[in-house]
């Protein structure tokens, strides 16, 4: 009788799961490196549907970092859209995963460079269900003597009621905040074993934009505010 009620307890939560987590996209931070020469950069992500029916996705672009003329186009299943379109939907068949692939287009050469993207995808039958992947394009020459600081800052703790503190920061010079929308709406200097305030804004999601000394941006999280 036990066995029996701890299978439909662990059958309703799983349940209850995939339902929560009609789909997934991994990893949810791609953080791309290429040399100014490359017209087109790509960034690739995977999304699975985690349910056995046909869900409906809608993808919402926002460029969040963006130093000169560059053009973001994104590629869902069904076509690879101008760079002017921000939102589309398309169909994901159940128990199938996905490409998504996010290009930079370079018309001006840019040296060096970096941009951040940031898309949102949605269950359109499940709004609940919505997932943030933040894209990261730097752009190096072959020969710089100072190459981008790694992206392996931490970021604690997350979700945030007030503050967030940040580990590996040392070579952190500006700390960005960025709303949903795209709105920058927090900058802060970077300084070793300092907190960082976001007590005033709204409860929400967030991202936050880590830029080096040299001023560019090199990693990017996306922070829940309670």
């Amino acid at each position: 009788m036990k066995n029996l009620l701890f299978t439909l307890v662990f059958s309703l939560f799983t349940a209850s799961w995939v339902l929560a987590q009609s789909f997934t996209i991994t990893p949810d931070t791609v953080t791309v490196f290429a040399t100014p020469d490359i017209f087109d950069v790509e960034a690739h992500n995977e999304m699975t549907n985690m349910t056995n029916n046909t869900i409906t996705i809608r993808w919402e672009r926002t460029i969040l970092v963006n130093p000169g003329n560059l053009d973001v186009q994104v590629c869902d299943p069904i076509l690879c859209y101008a760079p002017f379109v921000d939102t589309r939907t398309f169909p994901l068949v159940g128990d199938t995963t996905i490409t998504m692939i996010i290009h930079l287009l370079n018309p001006e050469e840019l040296d060096p460079y970096n941009a951040v993207v940031q898309m949102v995808y949605t269950d359109v039958d499940n709004p609940s269900n919505t997932k943030t992947s933040i894209y990261v394009f730097n752009i190096e020459t072959t020969s710089t003597n100072n190459p981008q600081p790694l992206a392996n800052v931490k970021l604690y703790p997350n979700p945030v009621t007030e503050y967030f503190s940040l580990d590996n920061a040392e070579e952190v010079g500006r700390v960005l905040v960025f709303a949903r929308d795209g709105r920058q709406v927090a900058t802060f200097n970077a300084a070793t074993n300092q907190t960082y305030s976001i007590a005033t804004l709204p409860t929400g999601a967030y991202v936050v934009a880590l830029e080096s000394k040299k001023g560019r941006v090199f990693q990017a999280i996306e922070v829940k505010k309670n």
